[in-house]
């Protein structure tokens, strides 16, 4: 298995910025199933004036894979 260094991404800043907005407006529909650190997490990111570190994109991506 190859690793994948998860602090790359050819996303500039807007565009991960624009993507963790569309993924978080998905979430909050399904909010309230989530566990605690995972509403957190979108919480903070609803209120984040600055573009998501790659990491932080992938659990999005992941938290959106889990409920929708």
């Amino acid at each position: 298995m190859s690793y994948h260094d998860l602090s790359e991404s050819t996303l500039s800043d807007d565009e991960r910025s624009a993507e963790r907005d569309r993924l978080v407006g998905m979430l909050l529909e399904v909010e309230y199933r989530m566990t605690n650190s995972e509403q957190s997490f979108v919480s903070s990111q609803r209120r984040a004036t600055w573009p998501p570190s790659v990491k932080q994109l992938f659990w999005l991506r992941d938290i959106k894979d889990k409920y929708l």
